[in-house]
């Protein structure tokens, strides 16, 4: 049995017509439908696409929703997805207009049949694959469909795009085309990062103010009924985030990235001051600032001498401690250091920086690329000194690991 969610049409009824805007074909679905489940992941992506920060988690409780709804009430599931989608009064036009085409535009192919009725399954001969389905696995469907009208409709494909697999791709294995792509991926992560960071509100169990949305999601576990009241809190004072980046010669390969990633931050968060340092630090907040990335990094290149150069992390510390100390503030400093570890300096000096750094700020995060390596063991002097002092020790080698440091600290 497979699921198809159907546009709207007109039905024979007796001596007239009568018009059904919204059914499900075959015999009503179980809440793991896999069919409908497909349709659900791809319209997060197809969300995502525009722009609307959905995360896997809003995708999960989508799904973990459908068991409390009837299907067979198009109102009831477009609130189910409306209310765990969106985040934003400007996504909700984006998303009403994707739901009505979407959801009409799907359709739900079978599988060719053999004559005599057998499938023919994935492959029609030996080695080949059936159109739309590349050797890897993944549907590639890049075709555009013709309406009656002739107009073209964009077709949404019952597959993961190849988008869902740089998610998991290091950034030293991308190619150019690759990298293009996650360059823009890792801007809006970045923005939606800083959009978390300018809420005025956050939750909290004796807040004096009704959380609407999380009591409507919380009512998905009760069937749709508000039992359990969430309230929210506003925040006191704003987070100062702290970004040092480490530009030595061990991370060329990832320098660029996390600079964008701090640069989209910073550009969309006023409490944003970010650092760079090779064998000494390096202020770069004002060339990030109101300019493109490609202008940035080339005042970058003419204003930060040592690029490319060895590792002095404590020293780095200390002149942002003596020279930048007003930055460091117990409660409201979350401190990002982009760095592999490799560090030619005294380890006595980096230990005491270290010391002194983790009782100024809020909360410490170490980004390590290496630590996306299933082996990887943080035994150089520099990673092996720091990490006593960390509140998190993170990878950053792709976007996966990037998404995972906004949801932790945000």
């Amino acid at each position: 049995m497979y699921l198809q969610i159907c546009r709207g049409h007109q039905e024979d009824e007796g001596g007239g017509t009568r018009y059904v805007p919204w059914r499900i074909d075959e015999e009503r679905s179980t809440p793991d439908d896999s069919s409908l489940t497909r349709k659900i992941l791809l319209f997060s992506q197809s969300l995502r696409k525009k722009k609307v920060g959905v995360t896997i988690d809003n995708t999960v409780d989508v799904l973990r929703g459908i068991s409390f709804i009837d299907l067979q009430k198009k109102e009831d599931f477009y609130h189910l997805l409306k209310f765990n989608l969106v985040s934003h009064r400007e996504e909700i036009k984006l998303f009403d207009e994707l739901f009505e085409r979407f959801w009409s535009e799907q359709r739900e192919t079978k599988p060719p049949v053999q004559e005599g009725g057998e499938d023919k399954g994935f492959a029609d001969q030996e080695g080949e694959s059936p159109k739309g389905i590349s050797k890897e696995g993944f549907k590639v469907d890049d075709r555009e469909e013709t309406s009656e009208g002739g107009a073209t409709a964009e077709v949404f494909p019952l597959a993961y795009s190849p988008e869902e697999v740089l998610r998991g791709k290091a950034f030293g294995h991308l190619d150019t085309e690759e990298l293009k792509q996650v360059r823009e991926a890792v801007v809006a992560l970045s923005q939606k990062m800083a959009r978390r960071f300018s809420r005025r509100w956050k939750y909290g169990p004796k807040g004096d103010r009704l959380d609407l949305r999380r009591s409507i999601r919380r009512s998905m576990g009760y069937g749709g009924e508000i039992v359990e009241l969430r309230r929210k809190k506003s925040k006191p004072k704003p987070l100062e985030v702290v970004f040092l980046c480490d530009v030595s010669g061990s991370m060329d390969i990832y320098s660029e990235l996390t600079l964008l990633f701090a640069y989209g931050l910073q550009n969309n968060y006023p409490h944003c001051e970010t650092f760079v340092f090779s064998t000494r630090l390096t202020r770069v907040t004002p060339f990030l600032r109101g300019k493109s990335f490609e202008a940035a990094l080339s005042i970058l290149s003419q204003r930060v001498r040592d690029w490319s150069g060895g590792t002095n992390i404590g020293a780095a510390l200390r002149q942002l401690r003596e020279h930048h100390g007003a930055l460091l503030r117990p409660g409201r400093t979350l401190f990002l250091i982009f760095s592999d570890g490799w560090d030619r300096g005294e380890t006595g000096l980096l230990d005491g920086e270290m010391r002194k750094l983790k009782r100024r700020v809020n909360r410490l995060v170490w980004l390590n690329p290496l630590k996306g390596s299933p082996s990887y063991q943080p035994l150089c002097r520099g990673m092996a000194t720091a990490l006593p002092y960390l509140d998190d020790f993170l990878p950053c080698h792709n976007l996966e690991s990037l998404g995972q440091l906004a949801r932790l600290v945000s």
